[in-house]
């Protein structure tokens, strides 16, 4: 198991979800195809879309699993 350079980092608050996808309001700006982790920081999909001015963003994440999450859920990416 490889060790993390530097630790979690919060991605965004979930808005929305949408079939296979969520919505966030974004904290940072991630690359697309970014592993995204949960509170418990169990890997839940990856980034697929950033949108929106930088100042005010938002992104959508491609979900892999079949947990539920309610509104305000926190999502991070490891740096």
């Amino acid at each position: 198991m490889s060790k993390l350079k530097h630790g979690p980092l919060l991605l965004g608050t979930l808005l929305h979800s949408i079939d296979n996808e969520l919505v966030l309001k974004g904290k940072i700006v991630p690359k697309p195809g970014v592993k995204v982790y949960d509170e418990e920081l169990k890997h839940v999909g990856y980034v697929s879309n950033v949108f929106g001015p930088v100042n005010s963003h938002f992104v959508t994440i491609k979900f892999t699993t079949e947990r539920q999450y309610s509104q305000g859920s926190k999502f991070y990416i490891m740096e």
